[in-house]
């Protein structure tokens, strides 16, 4: 066997068991968060998952033929890592295969690409929100900056007093904008983090979109 085809063997190996890894941990967490337990989903995040996204991140064939070349050890200790990943998760050599056959005959009418989809689709809808917000907010700063302006002229007390009372729902206003804008801006980076992670959709591979869909659709 060439080196190339070696390693090609060895990513879609490698990428499945990362993936099933994955899936794993992530419905541990979903579980965790059930219950309330958040110092355990921050262990899994920092300890489990972000271990498992690097190495999965790694996978490239360019990268590990160059690694393969310069040294092949190195490539010996990624291969290593893979086993004890399948062996920590108890994931068996067979089910593997299975997948990795289930992922190719699914490709392009799989979950994976539902769900892909679904994330360009929230972030192009959250970037629309997020600019209606500014909009708005800009118009609300806008507004305040005039009755600053106004409060800063105004000589008689009961003239400020009126300014003031004005000025008081226009920063509650701001407040309440900058809330939801932080809401939305929080929400789109962790969309665009999936997105680019990959993981988080690829996950859905071995599973057909119909069944994927009717399983959203009866929740």
């Amino acid at each position: 066997m060439d080196i190339e085809t070696k390693i090609k063997n060895f990513i879609d190996y490698a990428r499945e068991v990362c993936l099933q890894s994955l899936l794993l941990a992530d419905n541990i967490k979903v579980d965790l968060k059930s219950q309330d337990n958040l110092y355990e989903v921050e262990r899994i995040d920092n300890e489990v998952i972000s271990k498992y996204e690097n190495i999965y991140l790694l996978l490239d064939e360019t990268t590990l033929l160059d690694i393969y070349k310069k040294d092949e050890k190195v490539f010996e200790k990624i291969e290593e890592a893979i086993k004890k990943m399948a062996e920590d998760n108890r994931i068996k050599d067979e089910y593997i295969k299975s997948q990795i056959k289930k992922r190719k005959e699914l490709e392009g009418n799989s979950g994976s690409e539902v769900v892909e989809r679904f994330f360009k689709y929230k972030i192009k809808e959250l970037k629309k929100i997020k600019g209606d917000l500014i909009q708005k907010i800009n118009k609300v700063l806008d507004k305040e900056e005039k009755l600053n302006l106004d409060l800063s002229n105004a000589i008689q007390e009961v003239e400020q007093i009126e300014i003031i009372e004005k000025l008081q729902p226009v920063r509650a206003e701001f407040r309440s904008l900058s809330l939801q804008f932080d809401k939305y801006q929080k929400e789109l980076e962790e969309t665009e983090n999936k997105l680019s992670k990959k993981w988080y959709y690829e996950i859905y591979g071995t599973t057909d979109k119909e069944t994927l869909l009717e399983a959203y659709n009866t929740k």
